[in-house]
C-alpha cells in the first residue's frame, strides 16, 4: 500500500503537437494542453551534486518528483508546468510508474535554472 499523500498544487501537463503551416505546407510545432490546472503531488529533490559551472555559466539541475491520480493520459514525451512554483517548465524525464494502489502515478521531472 503506498504512504497518502495530499494533492495541494496544480499543474498544467502539455504534449508537442504538429500542424502543417497553411502557407507553406511544412510542420510547425506548439505545445497543447492536456491536463489544464491538474491536482498533484509535488516534492522536490534534495540537491546533491545538481549545481556545476561550464564555460563560466553556472547551471542547477532541478529534479523533482510529480504523482498525479488518474493521469493514464500522460507519456514520457510530455512536459510539465509547475504553476505553484512560479510556473516552472520542466520535462518528464522518467515514469509513467504506478503506485501500488494502481490508481496514482509518479513522474521523475528535470529542469534546468541558469545564473
Amino acid at each position: 500500500m503506498a504512504a497518502p499523500f495530499k494533492c495541494d498544487e496544480k499543474v498544467t501537463v502539455e504534449q508537442l503537437v504538429g500542424t502543417p503551416d497553411p502557407v507553406y505546407g511544412t510542420e510547425t510545432q506548439a505545445w497543447a494542453p492536456v491536463l489544464v490546472r491538474y491536482w498533484a503531488n509535488v516534492q522536490d529533490e534534495l540537491p546533491s551534486r545538481a549545481e556545476s559551472t561550464k564555460n563560466g555559466l553556472d547551471k542547477s539541475i532541478l529534479r523533482t518528483r510529480l504523482r498525479m491520480q488518474g493521469a493514464q493520459a500522460v507519456t514520457g514525451d510530455m512536459r510539465v508546468i509547475l504553476h505553484s512554483r512560479g510556473d516552472r517548465v520542466m520535462q518528464i524525464i522518467a515514469g509513467p510508474a504506478l503506485l501500488d494502489d494502481r490508481v496514482h502515478t509518479e513522474f521523475q521531472l528535470e529542469g534546468y535554472l541558469n545564473g
